[in-house]
């Protein structure tokens, strides 16, 4: 333990990213072996793997300012939110899962079986440990994942700004006669089955994805890293982190790309990335409100029709972010 807390303190960054992907590709290497080529049943076990929030708590463990796991309170927050996550997942075995409605409507159903089980059990197991530790953590950078006081313009923001991009997009769109993608949005579902899936898949992304994610990226390494770069270059640095961290997604059927187009993602992890330092900076390193933009950026497509024209508006954004703020310049951040 001395030697990995002397590395951790030498090497911070090179510690944190080590940890993150071994953690998370030693787990989405192996969904196959547990779910085979059932789709749903992998995104199950998919959810034990966000190592960039568990790198974020053990470096923080590592060194002595993390959470007090095991406490009243901590155990609190678990008991209530590995209930949540069962909950969750255990209906994923049920009902089936899918990107998107038109998926779910073709999904089948895992069923109850051992290996079912063991998936809902670990993944809700790991969701709740890292929700539980954030909250009672004594970094402010991690626990502010709980800290709603924020100005209302941040939560509309980080709420809205995705689906803005979205709607402008497909006004550009339909003013030029471009094709608009309304494959997310359309559906056969009944209604009643199409709130419910819609309200468990935010609740995931929310959960898991988002907070497994940001807590890492921005609530840990992003401060790290402006503490010697500007937050431009730290976001590029983040992102193309962040996006390589995915390709196991693509091998594995995930993703339905093939595995080249990771590269592809981080390009626009590294787009995203400014967006996401952005808001974090403004709002003085408040987690919640990036988990929200990241929650809102992987919610939107199910409401709003996609169009490359959106990419414009999302361009522009970074241009207005990157001048005003001038993120080229190096930033005075406490951790």
């Amino acid at each position: 333990m001395k030697i990995l807390k002397t590395f951790g303190e030498r090497y911070p960054i090179s510690a944190f990213l080590i940890l993150c992907f071994g953690f998370t590709w030693s787990i989405w290497f192996t969904v196959p072996f547990f779910a085979g080529s059932d789709w749903s049943l992998g995104r199950i076990y998919v959810g034990a793997g966000f190592g960039p929030a568990l790198a974020a708590i053990f470096m923080n463990q590592l060194c002595g300012h993390g959470a007090d796991i095991g406490s009243k309170k901590w155990l609190l927050w678990f008991s209530a939110f590995f209930a949540l996550l069962f909950g969750l997942y255990f209906s994923i075995l049920l009902t089936g899962d899918g990107i998107t409605a038109e998926k779910l409507s073709q999904a089948r159903p895992a069923g109850i079986s051992v290996t079912g089980i063991l998936g809902v059990i670990v993944s809700a197991v790991i969701g709740s440990f890292v929700i539980a530790s954030l909250a009672v953590s004594r970094s402010k950078a991690l626990s502010s994942v709980s800290e709603w006081r924020v100005s209302i313009k941040w939560w509309l923001i980080a709420l809205l700004l995705p689906s803005v991009w979205m709607m402008l997009g497909v006004l550009m769109a339909s003013m030029t006669g471009e094709k608009i993608q309304a494959e997310a949005v359309e559906h056969n579902l009944e209604l009643q089955t199409w709130v419910l899936y819609t309200a468990r898949s935010i609740l995931l992304t929310f959960l898991v994805v988002a907070i497994g994610e940001e807590a890492g990226w921005r609530a840990w390494m992003l401060p790290r890293l402006q503490q010697r770069f500007s937050p431009l270059l730290s976001s590029v640095f983040i992102g193309i982190a962040w996006g390589l961290w995915h390709f196991p997604l693509f091998v594995i059927g995930q993703y339905s790309d093939p595995p080249e187009m990771v590269f592809a993602k981080a390009g626009a992890c590294i787009m995203l990335g400014i967006v996401f330092t952005w808001l974090y900076n403004r709002t003085g390193g408040n987690l919640l409100m990036v988990v929200l933009l990241h929650t809102a950026m992987n919610s939107s497509p199910r409401f709003v029709p996609f169009s490359e024209q959106m990419g414009v508006f999302l361009i522009l954004s970074l241009i207005c972010m990157i001048v005003f703020d001038r993120m080229w310049r190096k930033s005075r951040i406490q951790l």
